[in-house]
């Protein structure tokens, strides 16, 4: 499976992944979110983390 977006997307993806976990995390601890809002941002993470490993080249190392 090889899902591809440009590589500007992706950045952006990863970017906003890194620095919003950290965000979600302290909403969350000063209760400004529950634990749907949690679950969601997680999915989102793995989504994010599966698109980044199926885009691994396996012929590489």
């Amino acid at each position: 499976m090889n899902i591809n977006p440009s590589p500007g997307v992706r950045k952006a993806l990863y970017a906003l992944t890194a620095i919003g976990t950290p965000v979600v995390v302290y909403l969350q601890a000063k209760g400004y979110i529950g634990a749907t809002e949690v679950a969601l941002w997680g999915a989102e993470v793995t989504v994010v983390s599966a698109m980044a490993g199926f885009n691994v080249d396996s012929t590489e190392g």
